[in-house]
């Protein structure tokens, strides 16, 4: 197998551009090493290993079903189009492969034929004929040629769609072997191929879904049963499964089951004299009046900041009574919906019935706040999000490190990979906080081939005041807009809050004069694309830009970073860790805040140099780097042989010198 991709192999044979990866080779061994030896592995690899052939081939090789998780759908689609192919073409033997997603990124027959009123197939009648025809004309042709159903095949639709959301469900809404289109139904397809699949490829909330679902129901599943499971982007494992295994309600929440009544119910609400005190207008007043009664007992935080839940938040008696309206409002429209059952058409019937478990989820969800003392406690912690116009409630575990323990207990073996899981060259941490002992798992630690001491330049703005210091928003902006003049804009501005972003955009915008993306002004993938295609453009982003995104070439040659990426330890969630690790002896700057921030940005350092022709400067702000002691930790844990200066006349030299070449 390895010599598949060794110089003069199958690989360098179909590839006229290939490139020999010893890097690549090292970490296919150790994953065919842990596949068969039914261990469970932690590799880091870095940029430009070429991971995931390094551990595709090898878990195709192994004879095992071996799924495959990721963090992020663009990861999903890229072994889907580009890896999966190149692998069928040069595998010795056929395989079978399937992407399985969650189910609102696929169509939904019976909604579809639900909201626009006809069978596929035919003609689209009684439907509002409004600004997005265009868009509706396409949906329909394609939704009738479709194999799939799988929305990434619409290239043009946002995430945020709200046509999308009316022709697909949630997990809690999908009726599964009760739909009377399950037959044809795109998930169970996809679920059916994916029980006879060798490599069956999703993403982490599905995976854990499947997971929660095998423990809390035994024989219910949505994957097949699988042999191994390889993790790749891991270093979002932690943040994924606490909020998989967490609690929420919110105003959002309550606005999408106003809006699932009213498709349900169809005409009858089109009659508005009939409902002008009906159970939808007590759902929309008791909800309202809750959520108010929520946010006038929350202590005042800055805008974007969680707020723990104070314990004795529901022992006002007016909060309380608020929620007990709320419930009552959520059981009487319930009732109604499955009276409503009760003499509608056949295909509408199992609709009202999930539409119902719904809203017993969410009574169940606000009782588990309302109920008892929401104490946040060494075992979950209670928080709100709140802004201007909507508020959260939510709750979630502060440990995970049992999620995993099942599986390692049965021997299945485990690949957790990324590109960021070392801080200082070591793995302790990402050991640490998945709860995977020493004993039960081995690591690996591969470099990556960039040859970074001539590809970048690494710049630490050693003169600035400390961040926290109130001259530091001025004189960094004005860091910034000598960085940009280096490079003429070709970069990205990363921030460590979504404040610093909107100070440094109102201070920069009249002077830059180059292309300004801004996150929160467009979609992110929007935003991207256009960065992509305009020269001498620059992006200003926060955490989601951080990681994930990925501009070769010329388009990005610099990225500025503003702070180092401290979680804020007022965060209820962060707290809570924090105070577990004192409690425990340890310490909790050292054991989590640090290390966390490190591999936060080793993400960042990341987005700059993306294949062997990228050349550009790494800047960061934050004079802590070489101030502090701490620094070091930082430092070592990015990629080795990068030049450092703190001198910005060093940067625009070496920079000159770089494009005279």
């Amino acid at each position: 197998m390895i010599e598949m991709l060794s110089p003069g192999g199958a690989f360098a044979a179909a590839m006229p551009h290939y490139e020999d990866r010893p890097e690549q080779r090292r970490m296919a061994e150790a994953v065919a090493n842990a596949l068969d030896l039914e261990r469970a592995l932690i590799v880091e690899a870095g940029t430009g290993t070429g991971k995931t052939l390094a551990y595709l081939l090898p878990a195709l090789m192994s004879g095992k079903r071996v799924v495959i998780s990721t963090g992020t759908r663009t990861l999903q689609e890229q072994l889907a189009n580009r890896d999966i192919p190149l692998l069928r073409e040069l595998a010795p033997r056929p395989f079978e492969a399937v992407v399985l997603k969650g189910v609102s990124n696929y169509l939904c027959r019976r909604r579809f034929q639900e909201r626009w009123g006809h069978q596929l197939g035919l003609p689209m009648v009684d439907r509002q004929r409004d600004a997005n025809e265009s868009l509706l004309e396409r949906m329909a042709t394609w939704a009738n040629d479709t194999p799939t159903g799988d929305r990434a095949e619409i290239i043009d639709i946002a995430d945020d769609n709200p046509i999308w959301k009316q022709v697909t469900v949630d997990s809690e809404s999908r009726l599964g072997p009760r739909c009377p289109f399950n037959d044809s139904c795109f998930v169970s397809n996809a679920r059916r191929k994916a029980a006879n699949a060798d490599l069956i490829i999703v993403n982490h909330h599905l995976f854990f879904a499947d997971l929660a679902l095998r423990d809390s129901a035994p024989g219910a599943r949505v994957l097949p049963d699988y042999d191994a499971v390889i993790f790749d982007e891991a270093h979002q494992l932690e943040d994924i499964i606490t909020s998989h295994f967490g609690i929420s309600v919110s105003t959002a929440k309550f606005a999408r089951l106003a809006r699932s009544v009213r498709e349900l119910l169809g005409r009858e609400l089109e009659e508005p004299e009939k409902f002008n005190h009906t159970l939808l207008d007590q759902l929309q007043r008791t909800s309202d009046a809750f959520f108010a009664e929520v946010r006038s007992g929350l202590p005042a935080v800055p805008e974007g900041e969680r707020i723990e839940l104070p314990a004795e938040l529901f022992h006002d008696t007016e909060r309380t009574q608020a929620w007990f309206d709320l419930d009552t409002a959520l059981d009487e429209i319930s009732q109604h919906v499955l009276f409503y059952a009760e003499c509608a058409d056949k295909d509408q019937v199992e609709s009202a019935h999930g539409l119902a478990r719904q809203f017993s989820s969410v009574r169940d969800a606000l009782a588990r706040f309302c109920e008892e003392e929401v104490t946040s406690s060494n075992s979950f912690v209670y928080w709100a999000d709140v802004d201007k116009h909507s508020v959260q409630l939510r709750g979630a575990p502060v440990e995970i490190d049992r999620v995993l323990d099942g599986q390692l207990k049965r021997g299945t073996p485990l690949v957790f990979t990324s590109a960021t899981l070392s801080t200082s060259s070591n793995l302790d941490y990402v050991r640490q906080r998945l709860g995977l002992d020493e004993d039960r798992v081995d690591d690996l630690v591969v470099d990556s081939p960039f040859d970074y001491a001539s590809q970048a330049m690494f710049y630490i703005a050693r003169d600035l005041p400390d961040p926290r210091e109130p001259a530091f928003g001025k004189e960094s902006c004005d860091r910034i807009e000598q960085l940009l003049a280096i490079t003429e804009g070709r970069a990205f501005a990363l921030f460590t809050s979504h404040r610093a972003l909107r100070d440094a955009v109102r201070r920069l915008r009249p002077k830059l004069p180059y292309k300004l993306f801004v996150q929160g002004e467009q979609a992110r993938a929007s935003l991207l694309e256009q960065f992509r295609r305009t020269d001498k453009a620059v992006l200003f982003g926060t955490g989601s830009f951080w990681e994930g995104v990925d501009v070769p070439g010329d388009a990005l040659s610099l990225v500025i970073i503003d702070k180092l990426p401290f979680a804020v330890p007022s965060d209820p969630l962060t707290a809570a860790r924090m105070r577990i690790i004192e409690e425990r002896g340890g310490g909790a700057f050292r054991d989590y805040q640090l290390p966390q921030a490190a591999l936060a940005l080793k993400q960042g350092f990341g987005r700059l140099i993306r294949r062997r022709d990228d050349r550009g400067i790494v800047a960061v702000l934050d004079n802590r780097l070489v101030t502090k002691t701490y620094g070091r930790v930082f430092v070592n844990t990015l990629p080795g042989g990068v030049r450092r200066t703190s001198a910005l006349e060093l940067v625009r030299r070496w920079w000159r010198n770089d494009e005279a070449s």
